[in-house]
Order: C-alpha cells, then sequence, then structure tokens
C-alpha cells in the first residue's frame, strides 16, 4: 500500500495491527474513511498491474490478404 501511497499509519490500520504507545490508548479515531481509500488507492494500482494500459508506440498491422 505504501506503493499505491497510503501513509504508513493507515496501512497498520487497515491490516489490523496494534498501535502501540500513547496513540495506540488514547487515539480511538476508526479512520474508516482513511481506510477505504486506501484500499481503493491498492485496488486501483493492482489493477493497473493486472490490466496495463495500451502502449501508445505501438501500432496495428493491417491483416494480411490471402489470394
Amino acid at each position: 500500500m505504501n506503493r499505491a501511497g497510503v501513509r504508513p499509519d493507515i496501512v497498520e490500520r487497515v491490516l489490523g495491527h496494534a498501535i502501540g504507545g500513547v496513540a495506540g490508548i488514547y487515539n480511538r479515531h476508526a479512520y474508516d474513511n482513511e481506510k477505504t481509500d486506501a484500499l481503493k488507492a491498492l485496488a486501483s494500482m493492482i489493477g493497473s498491474i493486472v490490466d496495463p494500459a495500451p502502449k501508445t508506440n505501438v501500432a496495428p498491422l493491417p491483416l494480411a490478404r490471402i489470394a
């Protein structure tokens, strides 16, 4: 998710890791919107890997005619 531009602290929360220290005790925000955005960014990145955009420097060849 870091490669998709997601902040490391949000990655930890999406993965369900326990947050240590003072933040883990006092910060009770659910981060639902941030986690949603993180998963959308990850899905977009995976989508571009699985189904990449066509190359712009490739021209289609004409079909050969069989005589």
